[in-house]
């Protein structure tokens, strides 16, 4: 089943905000199956990269997407800094909390910043943030990372406002303004938030 949310996604961007997605070259981080979300747009584009750690989900991860897709199984965060293409869209469906081999990697904090240096002078990157994090009180490196990357003391609890700003800010000190920007409320957990921004280079 695909995520309500990409769907509501790619269609304001395609119809209220006139964005000709088949010039994109694009790039999907977490793609598991691709039935999620990856499907949805990956027609509509040029050219879909889709990437997987877990190699159960290779079989199907091909056989689930166009021939406009190039299926590559590892660690996304490796991956992207061997990459050469220069993206137009980036998907980051990533895990919440702590993950990798050894819980390196946290939210999108530690793929974000690897995705802005490969993104094209205009683009559009999509991707989750979790408002209010359930069962949270335990995981204190969850807790040490998220309050060091929004630089609060408490993480638990951000507003939208405060996270459209921060992002805002953040794309800013990478050298990106910002076009337009709008979220939606992903329908599987409560808190879950996807963010789409547009961001233009500054020369």
């Amino acid at each position: 089943m695909i995520d309500s949310a990409i769907k509501r996604a790619i269609d304001l961007l395609e119809n209220d905000y006139k964005v000709d997605l088949s010039k994109f070259v694009a790039l999907d981080m977490f793609a598991r199956d691709a039935t999620w979300q990856t499907k949805h747009y990956a027609s509509k584009v040029k050219k879909i990269h889709a990437w997987e750690v877990d190699r159960s989900f290779q079989n199907d991860l091909v056989a689930n997407l166009p021939n406009n897709a190039e299926v590559c199984i590892g660690d996304s965060h490796e991956l992207i800094r061997q990459e050469s293409e220069i993206f137009d869209l980036a998907v980051l469906d990533n895990p919440q909390g702590c993950y990798g081999a050894n819980n390196e990697y946290s939210e999108h904090f530690d793929s974000l910043p690897l995705v802005t240096e490969k993104l094209a002078d205009e683009s559009i990157v999509i991707f989750n943030v979790k408002s209010k994090p359930f069962n949270y009180e335990d995981k204190k490196e969850w807790q040490n990372r998220r309050n060091q990357f929004y630089q609060l003391e408490d993480s638990s609890d951000l507003s939208l406002d405060f996270v459209h700003r921060f992002y805002r800010n953040y794309f800013d000190r990478k050298g990106f303004d910002t076009g337009f920007c709008f979220s939606l409320i992903r329908p599987q957990e409560s808190g879950l938030h996807m963010f789409v921004y547009q961001l233009k280079k500054r020369k």
